[in-house]
């Protein structure tokens, strides 16, 4: 049972191992630069801006859309509702029309060629009603009034409305949206450019932990073969306890530099778990390595720099926004159909159906619409000068971060060249100290000396790559296919 447990226990470390070991392989520069782009709240946040402003483009083709509504209502009335109409003009035709008639009917009959006495007797008859028919219009009132007695009154209008012609404003204000989302997506690529910098610095430095902790093990051996050769030569009177104390005090310098390293690298640790949302346990295994970043500077491509991007969508935006702010003086058509009904307690009204087109137009607004375009076209004036002065900075910007390149990956050379000096020179006093030529002080200040210029030379390549992302930003072409791994 007991032989099972330490079989189980050396499985599971084992299998911890190879996970760790899995981690370490996969995680790459690249690798953290995607998650740490996919995990940045920064490029969320900005994000839903893009989002909002596209849907301030649909809302302005969203214009052309049919509205469908009800509108109803309901009312007491404080007072009868009384309806008066003027018919002293239809009186005067009517009586007008009266003898006319009754004129045309004595005509009829006295040409009928009935007996005189007939004629006679239908003659007053006729004259009776019409005069009849004459007195009772002239008694009706020139202003007759109705009083409908309802106090409760209830409405509802069913229509449907669209625009038909907007003054061209809607396409413009909808491409001016479209241009303003596509000035901020330029702007969130250069905030992407920005955490990939800061990924791939932080991973760098990972990688400087990480390689000067294997100089102190390499200046750790060196110094425990001194500590024997001085031990053995102590033996036979050609050292003393001094010069294994300065053994002994350079082995806690190597200690002291270990601890600082360790912290260093726990606190570079929580800024990629901070930055890329992974567990400490993927990454306190990475151990990269540092090389030199060769830029192919045929890649150049300073028109897409996100400022200059940005720049010029948001010229397109103003101008667009220009454009609408003219039109505007245009007229504005739209297409309804409506349904109405109304009524009372006591009336009814059938429903109304009706279709129509409207029109608006604006002649004259007080010179309003004359300011605003005035406005418009210096806020476009403004932005083709910040084009043009931010072409200056980038061009400068760049000529200075390829000026830093090419420096940084000179003093690579120059950090070798030394690095191999103090090789040469430490395998010289090595041979010397061996023949008796030089002292333990002599080599330990050789250690020291080859130790400073390996950490030197590992801190040039780290800063050759730094200058050469930032030079990959000035060109226009940092992204993440170009991050090595």
């Amino acid at each position: 049972m007991k032989h099972k447990r330490i079989l189980l226990s050396y499985l599971t470390l084992l299998l911890s191992l190879l996970v760790q070991q899995s981690f370490a392989q996969e995680l790459t520069r690249k690798d953290l630069v995607e998650k740490a782009l996919d995990h940045s709240h920064l490029l969320k946040i900005k994000e839903n801006e893009i989002k909002s402003t596209e849907y301030d483009k649909q809302r302005a083709l969203y214009t052309y859309i049919p509205k469908v509504g009800v509108k109803g209502g309901y009312a007491y009335l404080l007072n009868d509702i009384n309806i008066s109409r003027d018919m002293s003009a239809e009186k005067n035709s009517l009586i007008s029309g009266i003898e006319h008639s009754k004129e045309q009917s004595l005509a009829n009959l006295a040409n009928s060629g009935l007996p005189p006495t007939m004629i006679g007797i239908g003659t007053p008859m006729i004259e009776g009603i019409y005069n009849n028919i004459g007195n009772m219009v002239m008694q009706v009132p020139d202003q007759p009034t109705l009083s409908l007695k309802d106090q409760n009154l209830w409405f509802y209008d069913a229509y449907v409305e669209m625009v038909i012609f907007s003054g061209l404003q809607a396409p413009n204000y909808a491409k001016a949206a479209e241009a303003k989302a596509n000035a901020q997506r330029a702007m969130l690529q250069k905030d992407e450019n920005e955490i990939i910098t800061e990924t791939v610095g932080y991973y760098d430095k990972l990688a400087v932990i990480a390689q000067s902790l294997v100089v102190l093990e390499e200046s750790q051996k060196r110094l425990d073969k001194q500590k024997q050769f001085a031990e053995k030569a102590k033996e036979v009177g050609l050292a003393t306890d001094y010069d294994l104390n300065k053994i002994r005090i350079a082995e806690k310098d190597i200690v002291a530099k270990r601890i600082e390293l360790n912290a260093s690298r726990n606190l570079v640790v929580q800024k990629l778990q901070q930055l890329t949302g992974l567990s400490k346990e993927e990454l306190i295994t990475i151990s990269p390595q540092l090389e030199v970043w060769w830029v192919d500077q045929n890649e150049i491509n300073l028109g897409n720099r996100a400022e200059i991007k940005a720049i010029d969508f948001s010229v397109e935006a103003l101008e667009r926004k220009h454009k609408a702010e003219q039109y505007s003086a245009l007229p504005k058509a739209k297409a309804f159909a409506h349904v109405m009904q109304g009524g009372s307690s006591l009336t009814s009204v059938d429903p109304i159906p009706f279709v129509g087109v409207g029109m608006q137009w604006e002649i004259f607004d007080g010179l309003q619409r004359k300011r605003e375009v005035q406005k418009s076209e210096l806020a476009i004036s403004s932005m083709r000068e910040k084009k043009a002065y931010a072409e200056e900075l980038v061009s400068l910007d760049f000529e200075k971060k390829k000026m830093e390149w090419e420096v940084a990956t000179q003093m690579v050379d120059v950090a070798k060249q030394k690095l191999d000096g103090a090789e040469t020179g430490l395998k010289i006093r090595s041979q010397e100290l061996k023949n008796g030529l030089a002292d333990v002080n002599d080599i330990l200040e050789e250690i020291s000396d080859y130790e400073k210029l390996q950490l030197e030379y590992i801190q040039s390549v780290a800063d050759q790559r730094t200058s050469a992302i930032a030079l990959l930003d000035a060109m226009g072409v940092l992204n993440v296919e170009h991050i090595q791994k």
